[in-house]
């Protein structure tokens, strides 16, 4: 099935210009809450007394729900004919959930609302990518110029806690760090509700749309190798800070790791459409994953700040670039009507079932003492795998 050949939304011009300056606000807010999120909530519940076990198993519970879910709310949202009210809902519980999470942090209350943030709040992200394909229509190419604007509001944030932690001017607990992420994810919210508009859209009647794009080997063996990129990424994404403080790195080192991650992300991502057309989707995909592996071998042997950062700037290719790419190939090849469900898919697989792995395998390592050097090898044994997968791939998707 040709994507091309279902009919796009039409958006005048002043719509699309109004949804766009909203969608760009609420990607630096809700990012930025991800800024948070992702590095410090192991530095927090490790405060809290959390072992390693206790914050591998909450990542996994999230990413666990988050692998289920999040086709479902796409699924929805194109059955509604549109995101909106489904985007403020998510944001919404994310918030709430953060700030249950910053006075309930006990390891069973911590799972028990991840996992919940994996159900209600996961879906946010591929809920507001569609919105923005939505508002693009057939500028799709386009995707990266926006979604940059997310990975500044990530690298903003980042930096500024990891400054504040340094300056013990915060404190990396969830009393002190939970609410931030809560207030950020709320304002997120309040931006879709006052500056992005509802979208025109043809509302998914039939569900023989979605058992046709399902008949679509590539698009599920796209999505299967991304999962396994993705989990290559979770001692980044959820053990960082712990990771660099048993490798004897500074909190500032963090904040420098992550700003070079970001930096290079906010540049390769509005470049991709240029890369994409010099390069192709298949070898620009499989050249992402074995940037993974590369990072994650260089990672391993570093032990300096600026080493440390250096290596993690890498992450605007191995994530960054790859992300952008894996979103406009999909969106290409389903129909307007299953923008969100697809969307939801890459979520629900890529990130969700990634996760949970990556997540288990980070935790189990750590748990049992292993030492940095030998998760971010590990790391880079599942990107290898992940480029074994996409090899075959190079070529159909070229």
């Amino acid at each position: 099935m040709n994507a091309s050949t279902v009919p796009e939304p039409v958006i005048d011009d002043a719509t699309r210009r109004r949804a766009l300056i909203g969608l760009t606000v609420t990607y630096l807010l809700q990012f930025g809450s991800m800024g948070l999120q992702l590095p410090f909530t192991a530095l927090a519940m490790e405060n809290a007394g959390a072992g390693p076990a206790v914050i591998g198993a909450m990542w996994g519970a999230r990413s666990l729900t988050g692998a289920i879910v999040p086709v479902f709310w796409g699924l929805l949202a194109d059955r509604m004919g549109g995101a909106r009210p489904l985007v403020l809902m998510s944001l919404a519980s994310g918030a709430a959930i953060f700030f249950a999470l910053a006075h309930h942090p006990t390891p069973t209350a911590a799972i028990a609302l991840f996992a919940l943030y994996g159900v209600f709040a996961n879906p946010a992200n591929s809920l507001i990518d569609g919105l923005v394909l939505t508002a693009l229509a057939k500028d799709t190419h386009r995707y990266g110029r926006y979604r940059a604007f997310g990975t500044v509001g990530f690298g903003v944030a980042t930096v500024v806690v990891s400054v504040l932690l340094d300056q013990q001017m915060l404190e990396p607990t969830p009393a002190a760090l939970f609410p931030i992420v809560g207030v950020l994810s709320a304002l997120a919210g309040v931006a879709v509700l006052l500056l992005v508009p509802d979208l025109p859209r043809p509302a998914l009647t039939s569900l023989s749309a979605v058992r046709d794009a399902a008949r679509q080997p590539i698009v599920l063996a796209l999505i299967g190798a991304g999962s396994v990129l993705w989990a290559s990424h979770a001692g980044y994404v959820s053990f960082l800070s712990p990771l660099a403080e048993r490798a004897g790195l500074p909190a500032t080192a963090v904040g420098m790791g992550v700003l070079a991650a970001v930096t290079v992300e906010a540049i390769t991502m509005p470049m991709a459409t240029s890369i994409l057309r010099r390069v192709g989707p298949g070898p620009l995909m499989l050249a992402c994953a074995v940037t993974a592996v590369v990072r994650w071998v260089l990672t391993a042997q570093a032990t300096t700040t600026l080493g440390f950062a250096l290596c993690n700037a890498l992450h605007g290719i191995s994530f960054g670039l790859y992300y952008v790419v894996i979103v406009g190939v999909i969106a290409a090849r389903v129909p307007p009507t299953l923008r969100q469900a697809s969307q939801g898919l890459l979520s629900s697989l890529s990130l969700g079932a990634g996760g949970l792995v990556g997540g288990v395998v980070v935790g189990g390592l750590l748990e049992h003492g292993a030492p940095p050097s030998t998760v971010w090898f590990a790391m880079a044994g599942v990107a290898l795998v992940a480029t074994a997968l996409m090899v075959p791939l190079v070529r159909r998707i070229s």
